[in-house]
C-alpha cells in the first residue's frame, strides 16, 4: 500500500496483549504474507489487515485456529489473548494504517464489554475472539457456525471463547 491510495475496505485483524508477535509468528509459520502487519508495543496491540482479494471467511477461520495452536503451545503465555475482526476502510495513514476500519478494530479489542465477557466462571479463556456484528452475519452467511458465539450488544459484536484449538475445521 502506497500513501497515495485511496481508502479501500479490508478485514482488519487486532491482536491485544496476551501474546506480542502472535499476528507475525502465524504469518510466518502458516505462510500469510497477504497481511500488512503493524504493532504498537505501548499499547501490547498488534494490528494487521488483509490485501484485497483474500478469502476473508477461510482467513478469519485459519487465523482463529492458528491462534489457538499458538496460545496452546507457548508456556507462561498471558491470558486471555483478544482477537478482533472487523471489514472497514483502510490506509496508509504516516508510517502506519488507520482509517474507520482500523479505528473500529482496535477499538473492538479495547471495549471495556468486550473485555469483561473474556472469562467463563471466573477463569479466562485461552482465546477469545470479537468480531463485529455486519462482519459476524457476512461470514455466518458463508457457512461460520453460530455454535458457541454470544452476542455483545454494547459493543455491536459477537465473541467466542476458546480455551482449545477448535475440534472442528471452522467452518466445518
Amino acid at each position: 500500500m502506497s500513501e497515495h491510495e485511496p481508502s479501500v475496505r479490508r478485514l482488519c485483524i487486532a491482536v491485544a496483549p496476551g501474546a506480542p508477535g502472535l499476528l507475525t509468528w502465524i504469518q510466518r509459520s502458516e505462510g500469510l504474507y497477504r497481511l500488512y502487519l503493524m504493532s504498537n508495543p505501548a499499547e501490547g496491540v498488534e494490528f494487521a489487515c488483509a490485501a484485497p482479494g483474500i478469502d476473508e471467511m477461510f482467513l478469519v477461520t485459519d487465523l482463529i485456529t492458528a491462534m489457538c495452536r499458538q496460545a496452546i503451545s507457548v508456556a507462561g503465555l498471558r491470558r486471555p489473548i483478544l482477537a478482533g475482526f472487523h471489514v472497514g476502510f483502510t490506509k496508509v495513514v504516516g508510517d502506519g494504517l488507520g482509517g474507520s476500519g482500523a479505528d473500529r478494530t482496535l477499538a473492538l479489542v479495547r471495549d471495556p464489554a468486550v473485555k469483561a465477557a473474556t472469562e467463563r466462571d471466573g477463569t479466562p479463556a485461552l482465546l477469545a475472539v470479537a468480531i463485529t456484528t455486519g462482519l459476524f452475519e457476512e461470514l455466518r452467511g458463508e457457512g461460520l457456525p453460530s455454535h458457541g458465539w454470544q452476542a455483545v450488544s454494547t459493543a455491536d459484536a459477537w465473541l467466542r471463547l476458546f480455551d482449545s484449538a477448535p475440534a472442528e475445521r471452522l467452518p466445518p
